[in-house]
């Protein structure tokens, strides 16, 4: 790996961490504790989340055209700052918040994507950081208010870091895209398939609540499994390939969701194999969207969003048990399977 494209990727993932903690400690703690209506919560909720995630597809396709990837996600990183100190108002606050956390996903992504090379690494190593920082975030409950300006001090300076890092990388760091996508009817299957998975994968994500996971280390451990898990999918999809990496994970995944309700190690391992596939579905999508890497992170967010939407309204019991995690996991496989197999007939994946 480069000299900048190491730069590059350890600050935006330092930073993916610091945004989605900090965005989380204001849903969290600072609009709970002052919100005594159930409805207002409620709504505010998913007002942040619609933001933070759907409109991450405008915001992409806007941040492809003007090629200023890192200003966009210092921008997102004083949003969310600001949205601290109107935390009076908390619908306010939610959608600034919300799309902060937007733009910086955006701007940040499309970067990595950039130095990417068509390869999975980068962006598995991007994307893995955020899950830590909304984990600690959902914890902190007991946070003093004052502390809230040391988060608030945190992000203008991740802020000015990422305005450095853009003089720096300008020039050498550029978005190649096109106005409109150019895909053909087998190029549109093969997206409905990653967006597919990616919407398995958000609502399956949001229900693993398993008793054994109520234990602090254990879900310490299980938060560390999503990180890893999304690291090394995209290490070892570079190496054997996005269709073994894909299938295998998956596969691995439904067998140990079989007795991951009584077995917290089987579960752990459910849930690393099952977020292997994060930097496969981005990087592949992103490749095929014409180097649209804006667009491509936008719609992937945005079927993130539509899986999570279930879970807002109760949907999390579903599925959860052994013969439901394993079924829609090994559908969750196939339909992948289908999307990567002629992913592959394009000709853009090189295995090295």
């Amino acid at each position: 790996m480069k000299k900048l494209e190491l730069k590059i990727v350890l600050i935006y993932s330092i930073i993916h961490f610091i945004v989605d903690l900090s965005c989380c400690i204001l849903i969290v703690n600072l609009l709970s504790n002052k919100i005594d209506n159930k409805l207002i919560l409620f709504t505010a909720t998913i007002i942040y989340n619609f933001f933070a995630f759907a409109v991450q597809l405008p915001v992409g396709i806007i941040a492809d055209k003007i090629n200023k990837n890192a200003i966009v996600s210092a921008i997102g990183c004083i949003l969310i700052a600001i949205s601290f100190f109107i935390s009076s108002n908390p619908i306010c606050a939610t959608i600034i918040a919300g799309l902060g956390n937007s733009m910086f996903h955006v701007g940040g992504g499309i970067d990595v994507l950039n130095i990417s090379n068509k390869k999975a690494t980068l962006s598995g190593i991007f994307v893995s950081t955020g899950a830590m920082g909304i984990f600690l975030g959902g914890k902190s409950v007991s946070i003093n208010f004052n502390k809230y300006y040391l988060i608030i001090l945190i992000l203008i300076i991740s802020a000015i870091f990422l305005i450095s890092l853009y003089e720096q990388i300008k020039e050498k760091v550029k978005n190649e895209t096109m106005i409109i996508p150019n895909v053909n009817l087998n190029e549109i299957l093969i997206i409905v398939c990653l967006i597919t998975t990616v919407v398995i994968r958000s609502y399956v994500g949001l229900i693993l609540s398993f008793e054994w996971k109520s234990k602090f280390i254990l879900a310490l451990i299980s938060i560390l499994a999503v990180v890893f898990g999304k690291m090394l999918g995209g290490i070892i999809g570079d190496k054997i390939g996005f269709l073994k990496i894909s299938v295998i994970s998956l596969v691995f995944s439904a067998i140990c969701f079989i007795f991951s309700f009584n077995n917290s190690i089987l579960g752990i391992l459910a849930i690393l194999f099952f977020n292997m596939t994060m930097p496969i579905t981005l990087t592949a999508l992103s490749n095929i969207l014409n180097n649209n890497k804006g667009m491509a992170f936008g719609l992937l967010t945005l079927a993130l969003f539509i899986g999570a939407f279930p879970t807002f309204f109760g949907y999390n019991k579903f599925i959860f048990n052994p013969i439901g995690l394993f079924s829609i996991t090994i559908i969750s496989a196939i339909i992948l399977f289908i999307g990567i197999k002629k992913y592959n007939n394009l000709g853009i994946e090189k295995v090295e």
